[in-house]
């Protein structure tokens, strides 16, 4: 025989002690109104595609949470790059009008990096605030969160957005030939040639060899994450190498390494073979195009 047939929930509540003290506000406590940047997508480009930068451009619209308090005397439009708050760029100093609107470019965010835009990167767009007597309170401080703590989790409240590089889905990259990188299950060796078809913007099929009268499996793409999925399918009427075992069938569960990366050219699943003698557990397939 080639092949073998073959969490517990808990709840936990944290109660927090309350402690009395003279009043709303303790003694000694002075309070500040400080202008909330409300900062939004407004249409554009949701992510940066690093297979085609120079079509990004994405737009976003800074006003205030609440129009109608104090304004600030301005706000200067700021970015960081991954997260780290050492690398904040000016984006547009001196806003005083509000809603402003803004556009940005991948050509402008490699030009304030001084490095070009690459798979993975995030960038994230806030305000630094200044008061009407001029105090700073800054979008990215190097201790703290900005503007005070549970500012940016009020209902309906946005401080930032965030573009990301990501490697998005091209539907032509998933057809013609395709070289065989792994089989876990055998039936294909490393070097192998499998021909994927396209048959629309979410969906491809390719043939599996052992089966007899095989016919395509199809792969399902979500564009959204890269993921990708096979819904059970039954690819011929038994094995080449077992004819004994019969009606074979292909699907996947749910597993991070059922992908499709656009950049490499690459797709893998864990691809659960069953017939109707049984089930053969999952194997790893992956693919790279000639």
């Amino acid at each position: 025989m080639k092949k073998s047939i073959l969490y517990t929930l808990l709840a936990v509540v944290f109660l927090a002690g309350c402690t009395k003290h003279d009043g709303p506000v303790p003694d000694g406590v002075n309070l500040e109104r400080i202008p909330e940047p409300q900062i939004v997508k407004n249409g554009g480009s949701a992510a940066i595609d690093v297979l085609d930068l120079a079509a990004f451009e994405g737009k976003f619209d800074v006003s205030l949470f609440f129009p109608e308090d104090v304004p600030p005397s301005k706000m200067d439009i700021v970015v960081m790059k991954n997260s780290d708050k050492s690398t904040v760029k000016m984006f547009q100093a001196d806003v005083t009008s509000f809603p402003a609107s803004f556009t940005v470019t991948a050509a402008q965010l490699a030009d304030l990096f001084g490095e070009p835009v690459e798979l993975g990167d995030d960038y994230d767009f806030g305000a630094d605030v200044y008061t009407q007597d001029g105090k700073k309170y800054q979008a990215f401080p190097a201790t703290g969160v900005a503007y005070g703590s549970s500012i940016a989790g009020q209902p309906g409240a946005s401080t930032g957005v965030r573009y990301s590089a990501i490697c998005a889905y091209d539907p032509s990259i998933y057809e013609g030939a395709f070289v065989v990188v792994e089989d876990e299950f055998a039936d294909l060796a490393p070097g192998d040639v499998v021909v994927l078809t396209k048959i629309d913007d979410t969906h491809f099929s390719y043939v599996y060899p052992s089966g007899i009268n095989p016919t395509p499996i199809i792969v399902t793409v979500n564009p959204a994450d890269n993921s990708l999925s096979i819904t059970k399918q039954k690819f011929g009427t038994a094995f080449t190498w077992q004819p004994a075992y019969t009606n074979p069938n292909a699907e996947t569960k749910p597993n991070p390494l059922n992908f499709v990366a656009p950049c490499d050219k690459e797709w893998g699943a864990v691809v659960n073979y069953t017939v109707d003698q049984g089930s053969f557990g999952g194997y790893y397939l992956k693919m790279k195009k000639q």
